[in-house]
């Protein structure tokens, strides 16, 4: 007698992908379809960006602050598609219905989302690459990047991703998410080094600041791109700081959105509020 075994860890595993995937190519058509709006997102991030620049400069550019503060720009881009989009797009289906629908399908929750998540940071280094570029080409802007910043980079991406999925798991939880988001965005924007680079902060304000998202990335990426290897961020602290700050928010974040989302199918939070 001849036994078959059936690989059904190795399988589901790569349903699971399967079904990442899925949701990712979702995102991205969703993307194709919506953007005139994701123009609009990067025209008034730049216009924000300069009118700040403008005033603190006194009436004039400022190329040399922009040179240490448009890399916390990119980052603020990509932090706020993800919040914005990714509680947006929750919210859009628990009221329409289609959320408490997706429940039945063999996707696991984190699977789930992290599909989702990872198309909004997709959008979110297009908004950002096209930022880059066109500050670059307009103001002349120099950098001498050491090879590994893009280390920091990816780390930023996935630090922004963390945040992402709290605010996520939040609008599971919490109806009124819109303003805790905009508040959220907007310390990002102001502490995380957007405005002014957080090293001229007092000490105490330091501090507090590289606990924001993104924050303490765009000071290590900033140590890599004055030419300086990775090991120099090591050093001063920045990039284990980063490594710490990125793995507990993708952490929490997926603990928060399964335990929510659970939470929710037992009081029927999942319905249109």
């Amino acid at each position: 007698m001849t036994t078959v075994t059936i690989p059904v860890a190795a399988d589901r595993g790569a349903r699971q992908v399967r079904l990442w995937a899925n949701e990712v190519g979702k995102g991205m058509r969703l993307l194709r379809r919506r953007w005139p709006m994701a123009v609009v997102g990067v025209l008034m991030d730049a216009a924000v960006y300069l009118g700040v620049n403008f005033f603190l400069g006194g009436g004039r550019i400022v190329t040399e602050l922009m040179v240490l503060t448009l890399p916390a720009l990119l980052a603020v881009a990509i932090a706020q598609v993800l919040a914005v989009e990714g509680s947006g797009g929750i919210a859009e289906e628990i009221n329409g219905g289609t959320l408490e629908q997706a429940q039945l399908s063999p996707i696991a929750a984190t699977t789930d989302v992290l599909g989702r998540v990872t198309a909004l940071a997709l959008q979110g280094l297009a908004a950002a690459a096209v930022l880059a570029t066109g500050f670059l080409a307009v103001f002349g802007l120099h950098y001498e990047p050491h090879p590994s910043a893009v280390v920091p980079a990816l780390l930023i991406v996935l630090d922004a991703v963390g945040y992402g999925l709290v605010i996520i798991a939040l609008t599971v939880r919490v109806a009124s998410i819109g303003a805790i988001t905009h508040v959220f965005n907007m310390v990002i924007m102001f502490f995380g080094g957007m405005i002014v680079p957080i090293a001229v902060f007092p000490d105490a304000l330091e501090a507090a600041a590289r606990l924001i998202p993104t924050a303490v990335g765009v000071q290590a990426l900033n140590t890599t791109l004055a030419g300086e290897p990775l090991s120099a961020a090591w050093a001063d602290g920045t990039l284990p700081l980063l490594l710490a700050h990125t793995a507990v928010f993708v952490a929490v974040g997926l603990w928060a959105y399964a335990r929510n989302l659970r939470r929710a199918k037992r009081e029927g939070g999942l319905s249109p509020r």
